[in-house]
């Protein structure tokens, strides 16, 4: 909640409501749907290893900047069963193996994309088992933007071949379970 920023678009609308109708808009809809970008931006998934968020240091309300584990916290959303993990923050990358709870076998590359743009992640592809052609992974997660080329798995079930992203960002799917609501 700290670090929550919300932006009133249509402050004069906010002048014309009722103080009860502004502050259910407020709880209902902005706090839900508005304010999803500002708590966690997903610019600084550009540099993972350096980012920050103010975390409440007591009950008064003040807070404190603090770095925040972004690795870990995607391994814990996503229910990785870590099988091994190799960091190299000097070369600007964090590479994780690993099982999903499905069974995948999954690969997670964070990267400081100032270090390790497009062209060094081409060049890093095969010792960061990327290629498609390698059936080492069900799935790979990349943070950033990146021009690897779309690889596919398929599956061969009841005869029919069902074919599967096999290279995606890990932006949408951190945002994706940070906010799933939790089905009982």
């Amino acid at each position: 909640m700290n670090n929550i920023s919300l932006a009133k678009k249509n402050a004069d609308l906010f002048d014309l409501m009722s103080p009860e109708v502004a502050d259910d808009y407020l709880l209902k809809y902005m706090l839900g749907e508005e304010s999803k970008d500002s708590t966690l931006n997903l610019s600084d998934f550009h540099n993972p290893f350096s980012y920050e968020m103010d975390i409440a240091a007591d009950s008064v309300g003040a807070t404190e900047r603090k770095t925040v584990d972004l690795v870990e916290t995607f391994n814990y959303l996503v229910g990785l069963h870590v099988k091994s993990l190799e960091s190299n923050l000097n070369r600007g990358y964090v590479r994780v193996e690993g099982s999903l709870p499905n069974g995948e076998r999954a690969l997670v590359l964070w990267r400081d994309c100032d270090k390790i743009g497009y062209e060094e992640l081409t060049k890093y592809a095969s010792r960061f088992d990327l290629y498609a052609k390698e059936q080492t992974f069900d799935v790979i997660y990349i943070n950033g933007d990146h021009n690897l080329p779309t690889a596919f798995t398929s599956d061969d079930e009841d005869g029919e071949v069902t074919r599967t992203l096999k290279l995606r960002q890990i932006e949408p799917e951190f945002l994706s379970k940070m906010f799933a609501e939790e089905t009982l």
